[in-house]
């Protein structure tokens, strides 16, 4: 006998869709720069917002429901992680995932390499090398950049969010600072230095 779909009632069913408008493009932005990839930010955003539904009960409505939803996000993420470096070995990644008490099954792809980073983030611009150095990150790391800078959590959610004192956000996210910004001038060195191996290259051509 199946079990019966799970519904709110009217009331937290309106308020869930007014809230799941709201926030959804900003839950998949987010799970865009974790992932790296649309695909797996599709997922993530959709599986977020499932899980989210059926626990809408323990939803404290007095705190902001985008950091409720970024917490279920970012636990997504890492245990996305977590499974693919466990199955890395043994089972392809075009595998399903068994979604938890369902019948459903999500499927994940390998994530594709897509001023001072801290300004860049927060005026809300984005660029291909930044999304390319954050890729680069540990999935800590990465997790750290995209709740502080990117999405404006504040340090104690983020500590919350991944049971840690706030000092150590604090100091892993000025680690991870200078690490941006030393691999974001080490790629504008070397694009530099195609550019000019390029014009040397048409210089000579002509000359030739």
């Amino acid at each position: 006998m199946s079990t019966p779909a799970f519904q709110l009632n009217d009331t937290d069913q309106v308020r869930f869709n007014d809230l799941m408008a709201e926030s959804y493009k900003k839950v998949y932005n987010m799970a865009f720069r974790l992932s790296g990839n649309r695909n797996d930010a599709e997922d993530l955003t959709q599986e977020a917002f499932y899980r989210a539904y059926r626990s809408f009960g323990d939803y404290e409505g007095d705190r902001p429901f985008e950091n409720w939803i970024f917490r279920i996000v970012t636990r997504l993420f890492l245990d996305l992680l977590r499974n693919r470096r466990r199955r890395v070995k043994t089972v392809s990644y075009d595998n399903p995932l068994q979604r938890e008490g369902g019948d459903e099954n999500l499927y994940f792809e390998v994530p594709e390499d897509g001023l001072n980073p801290e300004q860049e983030m927060l005026s809300g611009m984005f660029s291909e090398d930044l999304q390319k150095v954050l890729n680069s990150l540990s999935a800590e790391q990465r997790t750290l950049v995209t709740l502080a800078d990117i999405e404006g959590v504040p340090y104690k959610d983020i500590a919350d969010m991944l049971d840690k004192p706030v000092g150590t956000i604090r100091s892993r996210l000025h680690r991870t600072h200078k690490l941006i910004r030393a691999r974001l001038e080490q790629m504008k060195r070397e694009q530099q230095g195609g550019f000019q191996a390029a014009r040397n290259k048409r210089a000579n051509f002509a000359l030739g």
